[in-house]
């Protein structure tokens, strides 16, 4: 048996083989998700065989006998290797395995998924009862979280950061949510979120939807909210996406219909005001319907919101962006009478009495909608 390359405990009775370490997280592109789901979705053990039919375990026999030898040290008190400042640690190109060494009286009682790995008829659970010891193969894990979840685990608070960047947190929340160990890092989640939220991303992207998975993981309600009113207020994609995330579904498809739905009640808005100032219901003469009518006419021509109308599911459009343009429309300014020292004014001569007052952000969602509650939820501080 190879020696390990990462000792957490020296006397631990489990390897785990970390094989393909370090794989994209979270890069998958909208058109991708869109057309082929989520490649990254993970899948736990299930009652008949302790083969995953998804990523991220992958219960083989044996490591492959052309992997090359390790070549980290085996001291226990070896710290966490730390990425580059460019970027993540890179992968592999020959998909190098990493192998930790670990307490299984720790793994079980920090997460059920591994009680139930090592306990159970798995064939690693055979093993382990047989033997005493066992490999336990995983996939694509990122190391740096893996042995920071680890350490956690195994109660090595020296060796844990007290700050971490936003990918790494949410791979640390990717783990999390795979082994159901969230109370392992309960207290280091709270110092991590803290130092995060300066940086918190106020547009849609790949940030925003990993730091809406890390909210969902460790049941962040108050952030959960904001988040989602985030993306879905500034998404212009047509597809708010997951980003290869196992975010559940129902909350992917529930920013979908309310961004949708934002979008066309105001679009529905404009299209209403012009039909009204022509059938005379809105207005208070015949010269204020004609100018406001051929005013607004000519600000949503020039905004692409007139002819062709945009359909659902918007693609280029923001409903951010869509009601500040909205609320920039310039009202037209006329006086009555050729001796009038006054500007017409009614309830009908301004786009912002016709429009009224606008919101640019649509309401957030609900967590507690969407996923069970958890013994433990994390202080947001508010």
């Amino acid at each position: 048996m190879d020696s390990p390359t990462h000792v957490i405990d020296p006397d631990g009775e489990v390897i785990i083989v970390l094989q393909n370490a370090n794989s994209s997280f979270a890069e998958t592109t909208e058109e991708d998700v869109v057309a082929n789901g989520s490649p990254h979705t993970v899948t736990k053990y299930d009652e008949e065989t302790s083969s995953p039919t998804e990523e991220p375990v992958d219960a083989q026999e044996d490591v492959a006998a052309d992997e090359p030898d390790p070549t980290e040290k085996t001291s226990a008190e070896e710290p966490i290797e730390q990425p580059d400042e460019t970027g993540p640690l890179p992968k592999s190109p020959d998909k190098k395995c990493f192998r930790i060494q670990v307490s299984a009286k720790h793994l079980t009682l920090a997460s059920p998924v591994f009680k139930k790995l090592l306990t159970s008829h798995f064939k690693e659970g055979i093993t382990y009862l047989q033997t005493g010891s066992v490999e336990v193969i995983a996939e694509s894990w990122d190391l740096e979280a893996l042995l920071i979840l680890l350490r956690a685990i195994h109660g090595q608070q020296y060796q844990i950061p007290q700050k971490l960047s936003l990918d790494v947190v949410a791979n640390i929340a990717l783990l999390v949510d795979y082994y159901e160990c969230a109370e392992a890092v309960y207290i280091w989640t709270t110092l991590w979120i803290a130092a995060l939220e300066k940086e918190l991303s106020k547009a849609y992207s790949r940030d925003s939807i990993s730091w809406l998975f890390i909210c969902k993981v460790f049941r962040l309600s108050a952030r959960f909210r904001e988040t989602t009113s985030i993306v879905m207020s500034c998404s212009s994609s047509g597809w708010i996406s997951n980003f290869g995330l196992p975010i559940p579904d129902q909350v992917i498809a529930a920013m979908n219909k309310c961004r949708e739905e934002a979008i066309a009640k105001l679009i529905d808005k404009l299209h209403q005001t012009l039909t009204d100032l022509l059938n005379d219901s809105r207005g208070c003469s015949y010269e204020c319907r004609s100018i406001m009518y051929g005013a607004l006419t000519k600000q949503m021509q020039s905004n692409d919101l007139l002819s062709p109308r945009p359909v659902t599911p918007f693609p280029g459009v923001s409903y951010k962006q869509l009601v500040q343009k909205v609320s920039g429309f310039r009202s037209p300014q006329w006086v009555v009478g050729e001796r009038s020292r006054y500007y017409h004014s009614c309830l009908g001569s301004s786009f912002a009495r016709l429009f009224g007052e606008l919101s640019d952000s649509i309401e957030g969602l609900h967590l507690e909608n969407f996923v069970p509650p958890i013994p433990i939820t994390l202080s947001e501080g508010k």
